[in-house]
């Protein structure tokens, strides 16, 4: 909880500060896994979401729209960010 006495001040007014509500009032449910990713045909990131059967992660990129698919072994990585070919 934030001390009452703290202020904002922003191009010299004072702002009240505002309490956080609670953790699990802000959640807007439970986090989905992904994997950070790179994706070099456009020098852009984004993300690959695990799939609803839990067998890949899949996405594509955000300028161009190539798929990406990384598929989900029982000997795989703790890497979290890729970078696409």
């Amino acid at each position: 909880m934030a001390d009452p006495q703290d202020t904002i001040e922003i191009d010299g007014r004072r702002l009240p500060t505002v309490n956080a509500p609670p953790e699990e009032e802000t959640s807007k449910g439970p986090r989905r896994k992904f994997l950070s990713v790179h994706y070099r045909c456009c020098h852009a990131y984004g993300r690959l979401y695990r799939n609803a059967a839990g067998t890949a992660y899949e996405g594509r990129c955000p300028c161009c729209g190539a798929a990406v698919r990384a598929l989900i072994g029982p000997h795989g990585t703790n890497q979290r960010t890729f970078r696409t070919t």
